[in-house]
């Protein structure tokens, strides 16, 4: 039953319905902007499947507070920003959202405003664009590549390398982390940069850009790309011929499944979550989750899990202890700094920071026969 109840849900939220509650119960609506459709459909599963666990296990018990929880989503497909701003407005002004969970730079970037003079508190735990910082009512709880990039570099800078390829995004989510972290830092060690390759979202074939980046000879290859974009540069790469050390913001599932044998020497270094953890609350998370979804979890259903379950559920408690009204996203807001520090189904607490960022534990793998292998764990504040 459970799970048809989740199914329910989850096709009335597409379609950006209410489910019905009985008459007089209270309602806590969740607003999401996630791609569902397209190219990028991968993360608008896993991400809202989290955050669906979370509240059905809420609602199961109860709710908090007397309140039980609604997600909406905008579905704004191949990181289309007109479609999600639309959709945050309509969410905020018919669906009277307190919240929202935020993903993908760009949209987040374009929705923060909007969000910020309606007092709609933000959680993204998806993008990963240093911009994504010091915003009013913005909190990431996903690490940036600004936390992130500096272990990779200096893992590979280790390792012998000192040509460097770069390969990215053409948006802030990308560029910004190329320009004012991987180049500096690189050069400030005395390597050097012999390719930059920017491009479009969306593609297939990276052919004339990994060509171009073959003839410098790199010893290794960042890689900002996003979505289905980084396995298929990846499988390009190892095509023509770069056999050489390339580092990816991320690594899951539907990458591995279109890259095949040719993910082997791939690197990731981003937080950590161990699904096979004996930490509770990990397991609670794993248990639900798989059970329902028939599919691992991985570190973007565990985060947008952790907004719904160990964020917004402990901000409602806190309000309503105060006298307050839950609904009001500006009371939510204040209540985060009541104390900072939330469960986590990484293993203790995670800490939001004043500055909108996270701090967690985070770990360099390397893909061996398809699966993220662990090289070495660091933290987000070294």
């Amino acid at each position: 039953m459970k799970q048809a109840k989740i199914l329910s849900v989850f096709a009335a939220v597409l379609a950006w319905a209410l489910p019905a509650y009985g008459a007089g119960e209270k309602v806590f609506p969740i607003g999401a902007f996630w791609p569902m459709t397209g190219p990028q459909a991968y993360y608008g599963r896993v991400m809202s499947r989290g955050a669906l666990t979370a509240i059905d296990q809420i609602n199961s018990a109860g709710g908090v507070e007397g309140y039980k929880m609604n997600l909406i989503i905008t579905d704004f497909k191949n990181i289309d920003v007109n479609l999600t701003v639309t959709g945050v407005r309509k969410m905020i002004s018919v669906d009277k959202i307190p919240v929202v969970l935020a993903s993908f730079s760009v949209t987040t970037l374009a929705s923060q405003p909007i969000c910020e003079k309606a007092k709609v508190l933000m959680i993204n735990g998806g993008a990963w664009s240093p911009k994504l910082v010091n915003l009013p009512y913005l909190h990431t709880i996903r690490l940036s590549q600004q936390q992130m990039l500096p272990a990779i570099l200096k893992y590979f800078w280790d390792s012998g390398a000192r040509k460097l390829g770069l390969m990215y995004l053409s948006d802030p989510s990308g560029e910004l982390p190329m320009k004012n972290t991987v180049i500096p830092l690189w050069k400030k060690w005395g390597g050097t940069i012999v390719a930059e390759e920017p491009h479009q979202p969306g593609l297939t074939d990276f052919s004339a850009y990994l060509t171009r980046i073959r003839a410098g000879k790199p010893d290794a290859i960042i890689n900002l790309s996003t979505g289905q974009d980084i396995a298929y540069a990846v499988k390009g790469a190892r095509e023509i011929g770069l056999t050489c050390p390339i580092s990816v913001p991320e690594w899951t599932n539907d990458l591995q499944t279109i890259a095949g044998e040719t993910s082997e020497n791939i690197f990731s270094c981003v937080e950590y979550y161990d699904r096979t953890s004996s930490y509770p609350l990990t397991q609670a998370f794993v248990k639900d989750f798989e059970s329902k979804w028939k599919e691992p979890t991985d570190f973007y259903s565990a985060n947008y899990y952790d907004a719904v379950k160990h964020i917004f559920a402990e901000l409602i408690k806190r309000v309503v202890k105060k006298g307050g009204n839950p609904l009001n996203g500006g009371e939510l807001e204040e209540a985060i700094w009541l104390d900072p520090k939330f469960d986590s189904v990484y293993g203790g607490k995670m800490t939001l920071k004043k500055d909108g960022s996270v701090d967690k534990p985070m770990m360099i793998f390397k893909i061996v026969k398809g699966k993220l292998t662990p090289v070495k764990q660091v933290m987000s504040t070294e």
